[in-house]
């Protein structure tokens, strides 16, 4: 898939900078959200949203930012600094605070002006229970969203030992489950208090996103997190009722910054009608932690407009919600500064995301839960590469998210759904190119095709890259592809079950074919390869009943078929995947065949009856298999497409090993190995 590489004290302090911003959690049954109303009074809204909800502001002071602390001293009321160069500002009594804000921004001294925004939690109902499992699939409290995320791949090689990451939420509890490590640096952004239980949840909103990223996992309790040895860095940015001010979300970034966190994750969200351009202090507070190196995660939405803000930000990762099922939840924020999607579950008992609170473990499903599942893939990341600069990081997710919509970016799911595995391989990539653009190890010039078996249509790739795309052949079609006029370039061939004929044609265009002929019985595998070296394929074919090949040197004639086979031999055991190659480019093509009971794969370098002399383990049950020239060194190597991830694996060697090159191409594909 095409990748873009790069885009884009207290008595006042009672609400966040300039708007009012939402911990993104999906509601109940029906994807209910919360309405932002004026705090104090934040009801639940139990219905489905229709619109853009208003955010709220804090009405008793405004934010003014001026370096000169004379310019606020005239301004009269009670003013306190909240981060940088920016105060809260009292309201004068029976004035609105947007139109204070207003008049201030003519006020000599006054950099700028702005009400301060709430940030809302849209938290799910409490579904407490005790036992989720990681590995137990029969439970309704499993964990399907750790597995969805790819990240057994990535405990290959990363647990996120030494990752720092701040939950800017409602606080963190232990819990019953626990932590691997100590919380670092608890803080109450809202009250400007720092120590051990600063950042007390009473909520329990904090502590489920803070499990996701990172619940210990190798205590034999309960249930696991996406990196189980990073440590938490608690910052309570949301009051006992009602939304966080953007000045403490602004104060809790700096304090992140300031004592070490490399990931930062905050569940909150103004949409854009109110904050169409964020907040200032924000805004700031973001600039500074990204040159300090930190990633930055946010929720999309739990309502399908526009993605809220922080998470539009282009130095923050904005991640929307999929179901169990793999699609887009119908909830998620849609849209520019969209990045990817992650598991954020749907209300159903089956479907909710499982994580310990200070109540037990519980289901909640919402855009919060995605972005904590991203925050602790940037945990492995980090963990893996700790110099990794945080455009790299950023890109490495969301150039190795596997495609769910239509290619390349989509507003429902960004650059696709995230695979945290596929993430740390990209980044070693980017690492060892050293840059921050989508990179596959030299795998540009690895020729392929798919075909939607579906629809017909065949798309040809060049690596990462759609090259061509063309209709040919119907509905159920067995597709290859071959170099039947012996000019050096592969084109499409089918094998139609229905009538039983083959179709050859010499362009990859659409069109008819240009020759048609009878092809062996029913069941029958089309296998397509040069059997003699004379530099042109033919169609030999596989009879699976007898476990034998029938090696055809030439091309059939009509209902002719294909005439008597120049060899026959018995290679394999019933059930075998079979499929042909020039595994040591001697220029003939010679069985192979890969074993699903085993995951073995075992090729001959002859065209009889044998032993294989080559044997390897290579893929995972499920996987299909392919060949080709990914490396043009001469000599055929194999492929897999795995659908239940859309994803192709390329190895250069016929060995045991890991792939070289991996490309997401999509579901529903049947994928086959060319050269053109």
């Amino acid at each position: 898939m095409a990748r873009v590489t790069s885009r884009r004290s207290a008595s006042l302090r009672r609400s966040v900078i300039g708007a009012a911003l939402f911990v993104l959690l999906a509601p109940t049954a029906v994807f209910a959200t919360e309405e932002p109303v004026p705090r104090p009074a934040l009801p639940v809204d139990d219905t489905v949203p229709t619109g853009e909800p208003e955010a709220a502001h804090a009405e008793i002071h405004v934010l003014v930012k001026t370096d000169v602390v004379a310019t606020v001293e005239q301004l009269g009321g009670v003013s306190e600094e909240v981060v940088e160069d920016w105060y809260e500002v009292e309201v004068p009594p029976g004035v609105e605070a947007a139109d204070y804000a207003e008049d201030l921004q003519d006020r000599a001294g006054v950099e700028a002006a702005e009400v301060d925004a709430i940030l809302e939690s849209q938290a799910t109902p409490p579904f407490n229970s005790t036992d989720p499992l990681y590995t137990d699939t029969g439970s309704p409290m499993f964990q399907w969203h750790l597995h969805a995320a790819n990240v057994v791949s990535a405990w290959q090689t990363t647990v996120g030992a030494g990752a720092i990451v701040a939950i800017l939420d409602t606080g963190v509890n232990d819990g019953s489950d626990g932590f691997c490590h100590p919380f670092v640096a608890e803080y109450n952004a809202e009250a400007d208090l720092g120590g051990t239980g600063a950042a007390f949840d009473a909520d329990g909103h904090g502590s489920h996103v803070a499990g996701s990223v990172a619940q210990c996992s190798d205590n034999e309790v309960g249930g696991a997190g996406m990196a189980p040895e990073a440590s938490i860095m608690p910052i309570k940015v949301f009051p006992a009722a009602g939304g966080a001010l953007a000045s403490d979300i602004a104060r809790g970034i700096d304090w992140a910054v300031a004592n070490g966190a490399r990931v930062i994750n905050m569940s909150v969200g103004c949409p854009v009608s109110t904050c169409s351009t964020g907040t200032s202090p924000m805004n700031e507070a973001i600039a500074r932690a990204s040159a300090a190196g930190v990633v930055m995660v946010s929720s999309s939405g739990n309502n399908p407009i526009d993605v809220y803000y922080p998470a539009n930000h282009p130095e923050v990762l904005g991640v929307g919600a999929t179901t169990r099922s793999g699609s887009v939840a119908s909830y998620s924020a849609r849209g520019i500064g969209l990045d990817l999607v992650a598991p954020g579950g749907d209300t159903s008992g089956s479907g909710l995301v499982w994580q310990d609170t200070s109540g037990g473990y519980d289901g909640k499903a919402g855009t919060s839960m995605a972005s904590a599942h991203v925050s602790g893939a940037a945990a492995l990341l980090v963990s893996r590469f700790p110099t990794a600069p945080p455009t790299r990081v950023r890109n490495a997710l969301t150039c190795s998210a596997e495609d769910i919509g239509p290619e390349g970016w989509d507003g429902p799911s960004g650059f696709g759904r995230l695979d945290s595995g596929a993430a740390v391989e990209q980044l070693r990539l980017m690492t060892e190119a050293g840059t921050s653009n989508c990179v596959t190890q030299g795998g540009d010039n690895a020729t392929y095709g798919s075909v939607q078996s579906t629809t017909g249509f065949w798309r040809l790739h060049k690596g990462p890259a759609q090259v061509a795309g063309f209709y040919y052949g119907n509905p159920g079609d067995i597709g290859f592809m071959g170099d039947w006029d012996c000019d050096g370039i592969d084109t499409p061939g089918l094998y139609r079950q229905s009538d039983g004929y083959a179709y050859l044609r010499n362009s990859n265009t659409q069109g008819v074919a240009d020759v048609s002929f009878f092809f062996g019985n029913p069941g029958d595998v089309p296998l397509a390869g040069d059997f003699d070296g004379d530099g042109c394929d033919t169609l030999s074919l596989f009879r699976a009943t007898e476990g034998r090949f029938y090696i055809i040197n030439r091309l059939g004639s009509g209902d002719r078929g294909l005439g008597r086979a120049q060899h026959a031999y018995y290679f394999g055991n019933p059930g075998d995947a079979p499929f042909m190659g020039d595994w040591n480019g001697d220029g003939t093509d010679t069985p192979g065949l890969r074993r699903n009971s085993n995951g073995f794969v075992y090729l001959r370098h002859s065209n009889s009856q044998g032993v294989a002399e080559v044997e390897y383990f290579y893929g995972d049950p499920g996987d299909v298999v392919f060949t080709g020239d990914w490396d043009k060194d001469g000599d055929d190597t194999l492929g897999l497409y795995r659908p239940s991830t859309g994803i192709v694996y390329l190895r250069n060697s016929n060995s045991t090993g890991i792939a070289d090159h991996s490309f997401g191409v999509g579901a529903g594909l049947h994928v086959v190995g060319g050269e053109f």
